[in-house]
């Protein structure tokens, strides 16, 4: 039966001159900093009030970015924006958008809608798993 030897590696041994360096030092705050001046996508699960939190049936796309010395939170699928100070204060009122076509579209008529309303109100009908 033969054995596998490993080959001894001078770069490896403890007392190798063999210079060892690091990686780059990351630098989270910069590179966060650059995806959201590109912006990015990222997905809705849930939507807090204060009383009630709603569940999408499926996960809403919203793509984030920073302008002006504002973040935006944007649903172009619903046709919605939130803005604010922090990407949190940009979700809260995105989130307070769709709460208000919610229950706007929940409550118009079909006969009144017309054009992309009526995309949007099929939407805003079936967005949410526990409904009101």
């Amino acid at each position: 039966m033969t054995y596998a030897t490993r080959e001894i590696v001078p770069a490896f041994m403890p007392l190798s001159p063999f210079p060892a360096g690091t990686g780059e030092e990351r630098k989270p705050d910069r590179a966060f900093k650059r995806i959201v001046a590109h912006g990015f996508d990222a997905p809705l699960w849930t939507i807090s009030t204060k009383t009630k939190k709603y569940k999408v049936s499926k996960p809403i796309k919203v793509k984030i970015y920073h302008e002006d010395n504002l973040f935006f939170a944007e649903s172009e699928t619903l046709v919605v924006i939130g803005a604010g100070k922090s990407i949190t204060d940009a979700i809260d009122d995105l989130g307070k958008q769709i709460i208000h076509f919610y229950k706007y579209y929940k409550r118009l008529p079909w006969n009144r809608v017309t054009g992309d309303a009526v995309r949007l109100k099929g939407l805003y009908e079936t967005l949410f798993v526990d409904q009101e």
